[in-house]
């Protein structure tokens, strides 16, 4: 089953299975909202919140977004909003996504000027909101753009995000030996984001380097990314051990130390 389909199935046996006296208590709770009796509405929602109820999740996050009774509290509104959305619950998604996006749109205006300015930082993020539609419409394009003038003043991270617009082709034609040029200036800088890509790089047979085999060189660079903390780099690590020989499991573990001396801080 899709995760959209199960997270949609697993709201609809919570809302079937909400009981008389919960529907009942969501009901004053919003009546009370509406005569502005907010310290009302809270004592009916507080407790079915804890209990996991979805749509009492939902209208206590709007109550802490708007301030209705509380003191306002974005960040409590979408830990409430989360509560609902984990469990397929459409209205919380719908609050949470709303509630990013304001964020978003007004860091993206915040930082606008910033980076027309010519502050390097300021330019990477704005490319990173253009690149994945946070608080403005999605244009890539524009995304690489700015990575471009963030790169050129030195931006690691504009220079990692560069690797990965070539390795994907977002904003620009695909190429991967770019790529990997992108990902290993940033990794030279310390980046260790970029371990991880330089790994699932070469674990895709898309690297330059023919030193060792592909399956090698994208071990030692998971096996660093996953020792940074990174628990997706992990199990591609493992599996990619599974497919050496044992002289080559010898091999990947030293290249492995050699990247960890010149890549990790």
């Amino acid at each position: 089953m899709k995760k959209s389909t199960f997270l949609a199935t697993a709201g609809l046996i919570l809302t079937l299975h909400m009981g008389p006296v919960s529907a009942n208590a969501l009901q004053d709770a919003q009546d009370a909202i509406d005569s502005q009796n907010y310290a009302a509405a809270l004592e009916q929602l507080r407790p079915l919140a804890r209990e996991g109820n979805a749509d009492a999740s939902n209208l206590l996050g709007q109550m802490y977004e708007k301030g209705l009774g509380v003191d306002a509290d974005e960040e409590e509104a979408a830990r409430l909003y989360r509560q609902g959305a984990n469990q397929g619950h459409l209205d919380s998604v719908t609050s949470l996504r709303a509630l990013q996006n304001r964020a978003f749109s007004q860091e993206f205006d915040r930082l606008m000027p910033l980076a027309k300015a010519g502050n390097a930082e300021a330019q990477n993020r704005i490319g990173e909101m253009l690149e994945f539609g946070q608080g403005v419409e999605r244009d890539v394009d524009a995304a690489y753009q700015w990575f471009h003038r963030a790169a050129e003043q030195g931006e690691v991270a504009a220079w990692h995000n560069l690797g990965r617009n070539y390795n994907f082709g977002s904003g620009v034609e695909q190429d991967f030996a770019i790529a990997e040029e992108w990902y290993r200036r940033a990794a030279e800088r310390g980046y260790t984001k970029s371990l991880f890509f330089l790994g699932t790089l070469y674990a895709t047979d898309h690297g330059q380097d023919e030193s060792h085999s592909s399956d090698i060189i994208a071990y030692a660079w998971l096996k660093n990314a996953a020792d940074l903390g990174d628990q997706t780099a992990r199990p591609i690590a493992e599996r990619l051990l599974l497919k050496l020989t044992a002289e080559e499991v010898e091999t990947a573990k030293q290249l492995a130390e050699r990247y960890k001396e010149r890549y990790v801080p």
